[in-house]
């Protein structure tokens, strides 16, 4: 029969793998300059639709271009740094969960 710790390392083994996973697919997506690009103007196109309808709820005129059509949303000012900051977030988060490990290993 299974121990309360066999059941923990196997979730802990189960949280490293599911994280490594995430780890490398992002960090395989960060290498496609395209993809990143692609990726940023889909967020810039539903940024702009979703305030659009904030401003539309609100009763608010819509920008539109002189053409009469909706304007297009500014190009985001990150890009590949802020998956430098996801890998900043992402160590950050190993630690804790090494830390809170260490914490229940000696208890």
């Amino acid at each position: 029969m299974p121990s309360d710790s066999d059941d923990t390392a196997d979730f802990d083994r189960l949280a490293r793998r599911y994280l490594d996973l995430w780890q490398s697919q992002l960090s395989g997506l960060a290498a496609d300059p395209a993809l990143t690009e692609q990726i940023a103007r889909l967020f810039a196109a539903a940024n702009a639709q979703f305030a659009s309808v904030l401003q539309a709820a609100q009763g608010a005129p819509h920008a539109s271009s002189p053409t009469g059509t909706a304007s297009a949303a500014a190009a985001p000012g990150h890009g590949p740094d802020d998956m430098g900051e996801l890998r900043k977030r992402v160590e950050a988060l190993e630690v804790r969960l090494a830390q809170l490990e260490a914490r229940l290993g000696a208890s």
